[in-house]
């Protein structure tokens, strides 16, 4: 723009303005240009997605570093002192209350208008289920922190849940890894191959509770006096099933046999003892190496799917991530608390008053578009964007065409091929045939000379 012309807004500020050059000179905050100009550059690169990332990438770091050294050497027991508890607890809880309040701004700010629409989009992302059930666990265990705390053992409840909790939090960590682009489909890949591994646990599921039931019925439960230097307990109850059936079973998929062959072979002239080692022996041949070798075959598939797809999964990957930090405050937590209380309260103010007094809705609410000016302009760019795709269409198409033409190119040089070695091969053949009837005219002609000379001889004789 020329110096002595001022410039004029061509994007509103509640929609996606990067490129409108008039937010690097106005609202003039000093008299002083060059400062202003620093000052509104200060204020967009603060707010670029990279920043925001970068700023929530961090905090998370520190969040769970902080998480963890509490959970491991200051998450005791309530005392008499004020505070009660250390204050690194006191900083989590401050860390995960204004995460909460972010993770509701980043639901509510969705594109969709309906609840059910934006429950919908919300959750079919596997990272924001677990921060729910990370934040539902954080709450749940505060809450035995503060009330089921007369004993230690009492108070182990609270760790426990606690500890989990933690751990589903190290596991969001993997969702900052969908900006790197070489690695971000892989979480598709693991994603994807969760469903492969629910397939394989149903099925594994079958055939260990078939085993441990009928190896159980054959061998422990009968004979349970045999067994009490390992601790069998033919109680029925849940604990004692599961230690008894599920447990040990499980764990001989990894090939940990336990005492399992040992009491087999301390009775092994007994006719149970002979019929659960067939079992067993049939057992570890079909999961070891069937189911096994099965699941493999099942994860390399899903993943040369997703390999061939890469392309379109990282655009998708970005695009999630371009609208999902496009509402996130620029700052920290917990200093982005003030942002989404104030955008949270600012949506509910408009709500109500759309709701109950029949007004408009907030006419400056984020979206995530380009809003010009002047509405001239959404002419022009629909042209625009109707020219690029039928440019791409084209490209598409032309391309198919070359694949096709390639393919059949191929498949013509292929047929041609194949008629010349079928030539060659009835040449080849018909070669043979002749050499074969000259061999045989040879021999005859031998023949005829042999009987000759012994009809020579004979009259000489």
């Amino acid at each position: 723009e020329p110096k002595d012309e001022s410039l004029t807004r061509r994007l509103q500020p509640y929609g996606i303005n990067y490129s409108d050059a008039y937010t690097l000179e106005y609202p003039r905050y000093t008299k002083i240009l060059s400062l202003n100009r620093y000052m509104h550059r200060v204020k967009n690169f603060h707010q670029a997605l990279r920043m925001k990332y970068f700023y929530h990438c961090l905090s998370y770091i520190v969040f769970l570093l902080l998480f963890s050294y509490m959970i491991l050497f200051n998450f005791q027991l309530p005392t008499d002192k004020i505070p009660s508890i250390h204050w690194t607890e006191i900083v989590t809880i401050i860390l995960v209350s204004s995460m909460l309040i972010e993770e509701i701004h980043c639901f509510v700010s969705m594109d969709n208008l309906s609840f059910p629409g934006k429950c919908f989009n919300y959750f079919r992302n596997l990272f924001k289920i677990m921060a729910i059930v990370g934040f539902i666990l954080f709450y749940v265990g505060l809450v035995l922190r503060f009330t089921y705390t007369t004993t230690d053992e009492e108070f182990f409840a609270a760790r426990i849940v606690m500890a989990i909790d933690l751990e589903i939090w190290w596991l969001r960590s993997l969702s900052f890894i969908i900006v790197v682009r070489f690695l971000g489909p892989h979480i598709v890949a693991i994603g994807k191959m969760l469903k492969d591994l629910a397939f394989f646990m149903c099925i594994i599921a079958i055939v260990m509770t078939g085993y441990g039931v009928a190896s159980r019925a054959m061998a422990y439960y009968p004979n349970a006096n045999r067994f009490n230097e390992t601790g069998i307990s033919t109680e029925f109850n849940g604990r004692d099933i599961f230690r008894q059936i599920a447990y040990p079973v499980y764990y001989l998929m990894y090939g940990e046999f336990g005492t399992e062959l040992d009491d087999l072979d301390t009775n092994r002239d007994e006719a149970w003892s002979i019929s659960t080692h067939v079992l067993l022996a049939v057992h570890m041949l079909f999961v070891n190496i069937l189911l096994t070798n099965l699941l493999i075959a099942m994860f390399s598939k899903r993943f040369d799917q997703v390999y061939e797809d890469t392309q379109n999964i990282w655009h998708t990957q970005q695009y999630i991530f371009t609208r999902e930090y496009y509402t996130r405050a620029p700052f920290f937590p917990p200093i982005s608390l003030i942002y989404d209380m104030y955008y949270l309260c600012r949506l509910t103010f408009f709500n109500i008053r759309r709701v109950c007094f029949k007004k408009s809705a907030d006419p400056r609410a984020k979206t995530f578009k380009m809003i010009p000016i002047n509405k001239s302009c959404v002419k022009d760019w629909y042209q625009f964007e109707g020219a690029s795709t039928y440019e791409y269409a084209h490209q598409e198409v032309k391309a198919s065409k070359a694949v096709l033409m390639t393919s059949s190119n191929g498949s013509d040089s292929r047929c041609i091929e194949k008629r010349e070695d079928s030539n060659d091969s009835m040449n080849d053949s018909n070669n043979n045939i002749r050499q074969i009837q000259d061999d045989l005219a040879k021999l005859n002609q031998s023949f005829e000379d042999i009987k000759g000379q012994l009809k020579t001889l004979i009259e000489k004789s």
